[in-house]
């Protein structure tokens, strides 16, 4: 039988029942408590009237009606923090680095990251049975992330269904192990990026064989072919982020080094190199760790594809950043490199609402494989959750299934909310069968060299995504800090006290 999945409805999850989000449900609160004080303090019927249907229309209207395609109050915060970076001019950005020097030991100094990376990053270096990692402590997240490139099983699509059956099973093995080991390791993120191969390459072996006295024409002819050739030609790549809490028991396993940079990387090194020792039981192959020169070339490439993702060659934690990022258009950041006098732009979505009808293990491959000439990154953010938990959820989203619905005594039920309760109760029986528990969120960035081919590329991803019954969001107004969400940092998820 062909395995199929079945992504949850999602459900806002506010202080009472699951049908507005916390903050929603304040601004109801509010507004019946305000209504309540203007019927008992105004005087007279007509001004009763008037103030408490003002306070009952604004609220329900900032609460409920659609607004630019979602509500005034999810508006509300995006339009504050895009109105306070444009005053401050955060989100224009402007790289350091050619001033930042080095320390008397030959260590690269840090450089302010633009707007929407966690600032104050800070880098360690961890040693692996698999080379030197690094890693970065995020202060703000209170999060530590290591990446590391990995290939998959080739020609997945063409493999019968017993086989897809069992590679899907050894991931589902390794995720159950890794969150009930009581290991740190907590979030895994995956990247897959779609890029332009090394643009040098056929200019050095045109280099190599150009003939001095051919014609000008035939000469600027092949100029131009090489050009065409360096962008049409695309390469798939496969990175895997690790995300390890910060605790405080970490911290004292971290002291008893000499330095506590020292214990970082001893003791994430160790978490580190056990999950990439169990990549195989997920028919996974390890290709590399990404060391500080990688890892600063990789989130360089991310903003300026012109960038050769492999071209290490001066990259540390000082140019890991790009020359310049302008944020300040509503629907693109736009990103120049070192290297280059043209910038890049990109735009990113989030993944709103995954496949609610069941679809085949396939049913990404019209997203990351069937589009053609185009530089975009997928990125998935997992947080892991034990089986004790992930059941105790469950049930809470199967009870509230039934609790919402209307079964009403003489009164048709909606053939969707059955729907949901039997994919709920479905969920509450995988995870009791020993499925593994994650919570997960999904982004996608497109980036070009051109405003107007940026548009129609982002109408391809739209259509690639919905052929995968995907919903996506652009995040205009807010784009500097989604397009984070695409970097090898296990962000784009709110922690659990914070959701």
């Amino acid at each position: 039988m062909t395995r199929s999945f079945t992504f949850p409805r999602p459900r806002p999850r506010g202080f009472l029942g699951r049908k507005f989000e916390a903050d929603e449900q304040l601004v109801l609160g509010a507004g019946a408590v305000l209504t309540v004080v203007f019927l008992a303090a105004l005087p007279g019927v007509p001004f009763k009237i008037i103030g408490t249907l003002s306070v009952a229309l604004f609220t329900v209207w900032s609460v409920l009606l659609p607004f630019r395609g979602r509500t005034y109050l999810r508006w509300l915060e995006i339009q504050r923090s895009y109105r306070r970076g444009l005053r401050n001019s955060s989100l224009l950005y402007r790289s350091t680095a050619p001033f930042a020097g080095r320390w008397g030991d030959g260590r690269p100094t840090a450089v302010t990251a633009p707007a929407g990376v966690p600032p104050g990053m800070e880098w360690f270096e961890a040693r692996t049975g698999f080379g030197t990692v690094t890693v970065l402590l995020q202060p703000s997240e209170a999060m530590f992330s290591a990446v590391v490139e990995v290939e998959g099983m080739k020609h997945f699509g063409g493999l019968d269904s017993e086989d897809k059956e069992s590679l899907i099973s050894a991931w589902e093995f390794l995720l159950r192990s890794t969150a009930e080991s009581g290991g740190r390791i907590q979030r895994v993120q995956w990247l897959s990026k779609i890029i332009p191969t090394d643009p040098n390459a056929h200019i050095r072996d045109a280099a190599a064989r150009r003939d001095p006295g051919a014609a000008s024409w035939l000469d600027a002819s092949y100029e131009q072919l090489l050009k065409r050739v360096a962008i049409s030609a695309e390469d798939r790549r496969l990175f895997l982020a690790l995300g390890i809490p910060y605790s405080r028991d970490l911290v004292e396993e971290a002291s008893r080094y000499s330095t506590l940079a020292e214990g970082y990387g001893v003791v994430l090194g160790k978490e580190i190199e056990t999950f990439i020792r169990n990549l195989g039981r997920a028919q996974l192959r390890w290709v590399r760790s990404l060391d500080e020169a990688a890892l600063s070339s990789l989130f360089h490439h991310s903003y300026a594809p012109g960038h050769w993702l492999d071209d290490n060659r001066g990259m540390d934690r000082s140019t890991a950043w790009p020359a310049e990022v302008d944020a300040r258009d509503e629907t693109l950041i736009g990103a120049r490199g070192f290297e280059a006098e043209e910038p890049w732009y990109s735009a990113t979505a989030w993944v709103k609402q995954w496949p609610t009808v069941p679809v085949g293990v396939n049913f990404l491959a019209p997203l990351l494989l069937y589009l053609q000439d185009m530089i975009y990154t997928v990125g998935v953010t997992m947080e892991l959750v034990p089986g004790e938990r992930a059941l105790a959820e469950a049930l809470s989203d199967v009870t509230s299934e039934i609790g919402q619905a209307d079964d009403t005594p003489g009164k048709l039920q909606d053939p969707r909310e059955r729907r949901e309760i039997r994919a709920a109760a479905g969920t509450v029986e995988e995870i009791a069968a020993g499925a593994s528990g994650v919570r997960l969120t999904g982004w996608v960035t497109v980036t070009s060299s051109d405003k107007d081919e940026l548009v129609r590329q982002k109408n391809d991803i739209r259509a690639a995504a919905a052929k995968s019954q995907l919903t996506l969001e652009w995040c205009d107004k807010e784009q500097w800090r989604a397009f984070a969400n695409t970097l090898p940092l296990v962000g784009g998820i709110l922690p659990e006290g914070r959701r």
